[in-house]
């Protein structure tokens, strides 16, 4: 080892040797590769095979055998070009050039030919290749790498104004509000800056070092979401500088934030990675699962997925989830839901853990909707601190599910977030997504029944076929049904005796910590502003 040369830990050394054996031997899998590494970097002569592993191309045929090799496409002429910017960047013999060349302008233009995809000067496409030419692979692997790439992490419509990006804005402002807000108040959407960070999983604007470090994680997640947190994670840390471009141009920044990953160094990715995990932990499930099948090739759900996501007020939670998550132990994400429909629809029936404030006091009687909101700011403190079970930081709005019905609940939502309240939802479908949840989930065992999740004010139980009607007869049985501590402040909230604590609580207050909120300050936002402003 040369003099002045760092020695590598041994726990590192160890790694390298049991990985080497592991992918000797054959038969390795992605989960016996995370076992080995353990999030230690990845040794730069193991790279090929790890990736080639993380994206299931090991022992993969070669696509191209039968290809003619013509390199005709219309846009060849930019294939070409684009290609060779690539190749001039590299370090290596003219003569290796020539060949690399042709083996990378063959990928792109069978990708083309044979998924039928026209070529244009702003896909991302020479950039994702790039940290795999540095492989050295064959050209059969070069290809199925870059397929595997394009088919799972590439989202579809990664596009101006396409569907993943209005998914992101969605991500931001539910975690970063005040954030969200100053870019719509700049007219400046998400596609306008991160069309590349996400087309080129950061390739485009990071070092080929940092590049290698973020692909060496995210392969081995093998979750194409998390690229969304790791974009959030790049904005969230560079706050203050964007805030602080209030005075500055459109134009400028969005400069100045497609720029925020470039001053990444290989020593950010760890926090990064682990900064992104932790959000990624205090996102509902529903971001994902709701939202499958922008990654991936199958069209099989796209029919189905009719939602426009740049109609959507904000981010839509699941009512399963909703249900699930309150049930569930530890530091998962756990909602806070606020029934939203008319006092006599409340009344006739609602989940049983839900607090209410009844959306039409906006306009008829704002002095007692303003009253009711700092009663549920308080209950939510209140039963957060308790540990109920209808506590959470999660805010989730719950309506009838009728769009003419649910127009006042819609403004609520919009106050909430106009004064920058993080992590507000919506239970998609409203109530009436809830009821044909709870049949649907009861169908084959009525006797186990799930009745106890829905209740009246009284506190009596209410029948999941009969809520959709207010039964007057539904007289309180006192000792009967189940009452959650929400359920019985929201009944002495109504009285006229309550005794509310004078306590200062602006209209939507942001000004306390979230519950287990972490702080960081990481050095290259500020490495980024120096270099914009220089």
């Amino acid at each position: 080892m040369a003099e002045g040369e760092e020695v590598p830990p041994l726990s590192s050394w160890r790694m390298e040797i049991d990985l080497a054996k592991a992918l000797e031997e054959g038969g390795c899998d992605l989960e016996t590769v995370r076992n080995i590494i353990q999030g230690r970097p990845l040794p730069d002569s193991l790279r090929a095979k790890v990736w080639k592993i993380a994206l299931n191309v090991v022992g993969k045929g070669d696509s191209l055998a039968s290809w003619d090799g013509c390199l005709d496409l219309p846009e060849q002429t930019l294939i070409h070009k684009d290609c060779q910017e690539l190749i001039d960047q590299l370090a290596m013999p003219e003569e290796e050039k020539s060949a690399l060349l042709l083996d990378v302008e063959s990928v792109v233009t069978f990708y083309c030919k044979s998924r039928n995809v026209k070529y244009s000067a702003n896909l991302s496409w020479t950039y994702l290749l790039k940290p795999l030419v540095h492989l050295q692979l064959p050209r059969c692997d070069l290809y199925n790498c870059f397929y595997a790439i394009m088919n799972k992490y590439i989202p579809r419509d990664c596009f101006q104004k396409g569907r993943p990006f209005h998914l992101f804005r969605l991500l931001l402002q539910y975690h970063e509000p005040e954030l969200c807000s100053f870019l719509d108040t700049k007219k400046i959407t998400p596609d306008s800056y991160t069309l590349n960070w996400l087309g080129s999983l950061f390739s485009c604007y990071c070092s080929y070092e940092v590049t290698q470090a973020i692909w060496d994680g995210y392969l081995q997640l093998a979750d194409p979401f998390f690229i969304y947190f790791l974009m959030l994670i790049i904005l969230v840390n560079a706050k203050e500088v964007i805030l602080g471009q209030e005075s500055n141009s459109k134009e400028e920044v969005i400069q100045c934030l497609e720029r925020f990953p470039a001053s990444l160094e290989s020593e950010d990715i760890e926090d990064l990675f682990s900064l992104a995990q932790y959000y990624c932990s205090k996102t509902p499930a529903s971001f994902r699962k709701d939202n499958h099948s922008i990654f991936g090739s199958s069209l099989l759900g796209l029919k189905d997925d009719d939602s426009d996501l740049s109609q959507a007020l904000c981010l839509a939670v699941s009512v399963s989830e909703i249900l699930q998550a309150n049930q569930q132990q530890g530091d998962g994400v756990r909602f806070f839901v606020v029934d939203c429909r008319p006092a006599e629809q409340y009344n006739a029936g609602h989940l049983s853990t839900a607090f209410h404030l009844d959306s039409d006091l906006m306009l008829q009687n704002p002095s007692e909707f303003a009253q009711s909101v700092k009663s549920l700011l308080e209950a939510q403190k209140q039963s957060i601190e308790s540990g109920s079970i209808a506590g959470g930081e999660h805010l989730c709005f719950m309506g009838s599910g009728r769009e003419e019905e649910d127009m006042y609940m819609n403004m609520v939502l919009a106050h909430f977030l106009q004064k920058n309240k993080e992590y507000v939802s919506i239970a998609k479908g409203g109530f009436m997504a809830l009821q044909q949840h709870l049949a649907d989930i009861n169908v084959e065992g009525p006797e186990n029944g799930y009745g106890h999740w829905i209740a009246s004010t009284s506190g009596s139980k209410s029948s999941i076929n009969s809520l959709a009607e207010v039964d007057s007869s539904n007289g309180s049985s006192e000792g009967k049904g189940v009452k959650s501590l929400v359920n019985k402040m929201t009944v002495a909230l109504k009285t006229k005796s309550v005794n509310v604590k004078e306590k200062v609580i602006s209209f939507i207050e942001n000004t306390s910590a979230p519950v287990d909120r972490i702080s960081f300050n990481l050095s290259w936002p500020e490495r980024a502003s120096m270099l914009r402003f220089a």
